[in-house]
């Protein structure tokens, strides 16, 4: 996948790039779309709006209820998108994935993210030890606060 390969999303996985492609779609089977060059948004909008007793969703995306497609539907579905959506080759060869300046750079930014989201999960758990502390003893002495 050249998306993965151009490290513009770095710490993405195949599994992640292939469910957003579905959600992108509306629908959780993209065979029919591989080696297309087609706009997954403009598809999504089309699928968003079939509606009916055979159209069943998960996620928000349409599942299959059927059996497994043969090699023929799908392949007569390609054609049919090809026909329909395929972006012109001149559009899809001038798109330029960003490359990050420096994967390390974003590295130590995601670990000084993790410091202060460790120091903050820290924070809130001694707040609620405190007030669990401060309830126990007020059920020790019998006094009664009002709640915050």
């Amino acid at each position: 996948m050249k998306i993965i390969e151009s490290v513009c999303l770095p710490g993405k996985t195949i599994a992640q790039m292939n469910l957003q492609t579905q959600r992108m779609l509306g629908q959780q089977s993209t065979a029919e779309f591989n080696g297309l060059h087609v706009d997954a948004l403009q598809i999504g909008q089309i699928n968003e709006m079939r509606q009916g007793p055979e159209i069943r969703r998960k996620n928000n995306c349409i599942v299959n209820t059927g059996g497994k497609l043969t090699r023929e539907e799908v392949e007569r579905r390609r054609k049919e998108h090809r026909a329909k959506f395929e972006v012109a080759e001149d559009v899809w060869m001038s798109i330029v994935l960003p490359r990050p300046d420096n994967p390390l750079v974003l590295l130590d930014r995601k670990r000084e993210e993790m410091k202060c989201l460790a120091k903050e999960l820290d924070d809130v758990v001694a707040r609620i030890a405190a007030i669990e502390q401060t309830e126990s003893l007020d059920q020790v002495t019998g006094t009664k606060r009002p709640h915050e």
